[in-house]
């Protein structure tokens, strides 16, 4: 699974981003273009909750909040 364009609060408010991850292995992240800390949530959420799923290119700006929020091991 690919995600594309922003993962911000206003697109996860809206409901544009309500897939099940149930049956992801791998989400490619590199396409992501903007990120905020709720975006960050929202992707720690689908790793706590699908602990075998792992996200692939990664951004710089997710590694940086990530390392900012103590979660970069989710990310690596």
């Amino acid at each position: 699974m690919r995600l594309t364009g922003s993962l911000i609060l206003s697109e996860l408010a809206a409901g544009k981003l309500s897939a099940v991850y149930q049956d992801v292995k791998t989400i490619d992240l590199q396409q992501l273009i903007n990120i905020d800390s709720a975006g960050l949530a929202y992707l720690v959420q689908i790793k706590t909750n699908n602990p075998g799923l792992s996200f692939i290119g990664v951004p710089e700006k997710i590694t940086i909040l990530a390392d900012l929020y103590g979660v970069s091991f989710l990310f690596k």
